[in-house]
């Protein structure tokens, strides 16, 4: 995961990271995420700034997300957001499947009360 919001924010650098942590070459993670590897090594070095449709490929490809946190409007809905997003991440598929559709009908149920 690549968190923005206080962290290093240089995602060229973290996508090298977890390519390396991962121990893949570049020419593998290049041929996985569908750019070429020339491309890739100058993401990695920060001189070019691909579209988003690139690094998610990439990141796909890493298995890894992007999380960008705005540390400054800390609200009620945002730390709620936190806590839901915390206890996904900690669930098997089946489990956050099930939590979704708990959501999704609470959330059609507050808005038919709203109506009345």
């Amino acid at each position: 995961m690549i968190n923005v919001g206080g962290v290093d924010t240089n995602i060229g650098k973290n996508i090298r990271k977890m390519r390396e942590a991962k121990g893949m070459s570049r020419e593998a993670l290049a041929e996985v995420a569908g750019v070429s590897e020339s491309h890739l090594k100058k993401i990695e070095s920060g001189t070019r700034r691909p579209g988003i449709s690139s690094y998610h490929r990439i990141l796909k490809a890493l298995d890894a997300d992007i999380v960008i946190e705005n540390s400054e409007a800390e609200s009620v809905k945002g730390s709620c957001i936190k806590k839901a997003r915390e206890i996904l991440m900690g669930c098997t598929d089946k489990q956050a499947l099930y939590l979704v559709k708990v959501l999704e009908f609470s959330a059609h149920h507050l808005q038919a009360a709203e109506l009345q």
